[in-house]
């Protein structure tokens, strides 16, 4: 049934996009958090929190050992505890000043950064489509900051920016080959562990954790930490093993038109006209920079989605 609708490569594709629907829900469910009195401190360390106690049951129904060997304790404490949380901050805190689309749009500049640092850091040689996408991507970023009658809060711009500037680091240490070698699912799941300690001392640190917690607060919380993190990376890994990475990144960035729809629907969310050409380049160069290289295949599609 090579051509059949359960075909691996159907499957594979399917899963890369549920994948994509649940990252780009992110945004709009914090919003929705907010809105019922969370903050960014406690919604952090509910999602690190419940993400890794689905991960914790979901090793132990594929019988996946949660041991770690040697360094990778050490590893996946460096990813959680300060990488994970610092990209995963600045994206839930650009929320406060800007609409959900628009975070996950600029975020989705992390591609551009991923070409740039690789060239400044790993000598990676830049090609006339890799050109022409920073090109784009930058045109985009202007446009987005540009004056016109959509106003815009430049807190928002700058940690969403900076978000991805730091995923994209994120990545580049995800396709380290001693990083590889470690069990995704293993490698999620202490990260989130990690990421929970952090944020919560963080929290209680800044006094900044909220007890109790409203009802339907914590609902979006869990979905975030159920279905926006734990099922999207699980569904990534999965469909991305079927299809190659390749075809898995270009799927990938479906999640940016997702996010906008979701944006629209749920909370009303309305671009600007130069927000909307800057979205249209960022995109556009995003599925440029997921086009087949050399550099697709050195960094995995499945470990720099892995913690988003």
């Amino acid at each position: 049934m090579k051509n059949g609708i359960f075909s691996i490569g159907i499957k594979g594709e399917l899963l890369v996009f549920l994948s994509a629907m649940g990252f780009a829900t992110m945004g709009v469910l914090g919003k929705m958090a907010y809105s019922y009195g969370l903050n960014t401190t406690t919604l952090l360390f509910l999602r690190f929190f419940i993400a890794a106690i689905i991960l914790f049951l979901v090793s132990h129904i594929l019988k996946r050992p949660l041991k770690l060997k040697g360094k990778d304790g050490l590893i996946a404490f460096g990813f959680g505890f300060i990488g994970y949380n610092l990209v995963s901050f600045c994206y839930f805190y650009s929320l406060n000043f800007i609409p959900a689309s628009l975070t996950a749009v600029i975020f989705f500049t992390y591609p551009i950064f991923v070409t740039l640092f690789s060239f400044a850091f790993f000598k990676e040689k830049l090609t006339p489509n890799k050109i022409l996408s920073l090109i784009l991507g930058s045109v985009g970023i202007l446009s987005i900051v540009s004056p016109g009658k959509a106003q815009v809060d430049y807190r928002g711009i700058i940690f969403s920016l900076l978000g991805g500037i730091l995923y994209a680091f994120y990545v580049l240490g995800l396709s380290l080959p001693r990083v590889k070698k470690i069990d995704s699912v293993k490698m999620s799941f202490y990260t989130n562990i990690f990421a929970a300690l952090g944020m919560g001392i963080a929290a209680l640190v800044s006094n900044t954790f909220i007890y109790p917690i409203n009802i339907f607060a914590l609902s979006y919380a869990a979905l975030i930490g159920i279905f926006a993190t734990s099922v999207a990376m699980l569904a990534l890994f999965a469909g991305v093993k079927r299809i190659g990475a390749v075809k898995g990144s270009i799927i990938a960035n479906m999640e940016i038109v997702i996010a906008c729809i979701l944006g629209a629907v749920f909370l009303n969310e309305k671009m600007g006209i130069y927000q909307l050409m800057g979205a249209v380049l960022i995109i556009t160069s995003a599925i440029m920079v997921s086009l087949p290289s050399k550099a697709l295949k050195k960094v995995s599609l499945e470990n720099s989605f892995e913690v988003k």
